[in-house]
């Protein structure tokens, strides 16, 4: 992707700043015994109501499940307290996506702050290391090196991505380690 013309960042922006409120409203709706359906119709619901369509139908991925679980027409899936939950959710306008994703603990206990606070930390590290002219594989080791301290693995086959109109995973692809690309 070349330069943005200014009308095609404001539809970036507007479909992030969309996809970050759906994200918020999807956290505030997980709840124990709460049905994943409903934070999927809920969640997909305010996204519409706000000018735009669900860039990809809401992920909602419990425990072990590391990425993309959709809930169904007729799921009857419910949240239990203390599951682990990936959120991933983006919004469109015109074509111009964004991909918004967080990990929450349902009912809050704790047994996953670790592992939430290493994503958010890993992140962050990330983050503040973006510039022109910086070397993917130098994203993905911050990424991976922040993963071990905290004492866990990189999802290997999982990673970041850029966004394009009407291209949910485009170039490039980042890496949770150094892959040496």
């Amino acid at each position: 992707m070349g330069v943005l013309t200014p009308d095609e960042k404001a539809k970036f922006l507007e479909a992030g700043k969309i996809g970050k409120l759906a994200l918020e409203k999807a956290i505030t709706e997980i709840g124990p015994g709460v049905s994943l359906l409903d934070v999927a119709k809920k969640t997909e619901a305010l996204i519409v109501e706000m000018g735009a369509r669900p860039s990809f139908p809401i992920n909602l991925s419990i425990n072990n499940e590391a990425a993309h679980y959709t809930p169904f027409h007729s799921d009857k899936k419910t949240f239990s307290s203390g599951d682990l939950v990936k959120v991933d959710i983006g919004a469109s306008v015109d074509g111009y996506l964004s991909d918004n994703a967080a990990t929450v603990e349902v009912g809050g206990k704790g047994k996953f702050s670790d592992l939430i606070d290493c994503t958010r930390d890993a992140l962050n590290k990330a983050i503040s290391i973006l510039r022109p002219g910086v070397h993917v594989r130098d994203i993905g080791r911050i990424i991976g090196e922040t993963i071990a301290e905290y004492g866990f693995k990189p999802v290997k086959n999982l990673g970041g991505h850029g966004v394009g109109r009407y291209d949910l995973h485009s170039s490039p692809f980042i890496p949770n380690y150094d892959d040496g690309n």
